[in-house]
């Protein structure tokens, strides 16, 4: 079985995987371990020949991502840029995260992804609030095999809230975690209720606010 294949077979049986981010350049000479899936953040790491040589030799599914500005992305590229920076990796690619708000732009992106058998992930990302979950629902875009939501938690509300879009979107693969303290002590708590992609760091750089080592997530899930 195929990395993409077994990605699929995973969401299918609704197994929580966690997703190890690097964001470090100095983690790609470095055998990823202590997470199922392996994300390559290219806003940070860009696109030389150390990103594509550890893309090569990744023994774990790989997720690309090229993070617009507006939702906490490193680099300044444009969609255009962006785009090109995906396509160079779509090779190696098991699943792809773009943000639910450039779908349109990243159309052409989305249906090669698809005709290659590579998930594609739904984002969104609020660094401020957690917005209730009928605003999330207005946010699906049927493009998308998972739906990936990363907000702030500031309260015990935000924690409910982020749990009550399990319910409201019932029936759709998720991705739901909290940022911040709160919503760091939370994600377990997420995984539980239904997450499947359960993001943690590889290296030393997380890459959102207070996000927990990978190995450790793992750790903690499996208990």
């Amino acid at each position: 079985m195929t990395h993409r294949e077994l990605i699929k077979q995973h969401l299918s049986d609704k197994k929580r995987l966690v997703v190890g981010a690097i964001a470090d350049s100095s983690t790609l000479s470095t055998t990823p371990t202590g997470c199922d899936v392996v994300e390559l953040r290219l806003d940070s790491l860009g696109t030389d020949t150390d990103s594509h040589q550890f893309a090569e030799n990744c023994p774990l599914p790989l997720l690309i991502t090229a993070r617009g500005h507006e939702e906490g992305g490193q680099s300044d590229w444009s969609h255009e840029e962006r785009i090109d920076a995906c396509r160079a990796f779509l090779h190696r690619a098991s699943l792809i995260d773009i943000e639910l708000r450039d779908f349109d732009a990243f159309s052409e992106l989305i249906s090669e992804a698809k005709s290659l058998g590579i998930t594609v992930i739904g984002s969104f990302h609020d660094f401020t609030a957690t917005p209730g979950p009928g605003l999330l629902a207005g946010k699906i875009d049927a493009r998308a095999d998972i739906h990936k939501f990363a907000l702030m938690a500031q309260s015990a509300n935000d924690i409910i809230k982020q749990l009550e879009i399990f319910e409201q979107l019932s029936g759709r693969d998720l991705s739901v975690m909290g940022m911040g303290p709160l919503g760091a002590a939370a994600r377990p708590l997420m995984a539980e209720a239904g997450s499947l992609l359960n993001y943690g760091y590889l290296g030393a750089t997380p890459t959102a606010p207070n996000q927990w080592p990978a190995e450790l997530l793992k750790a903690t899930l499996a208990l």
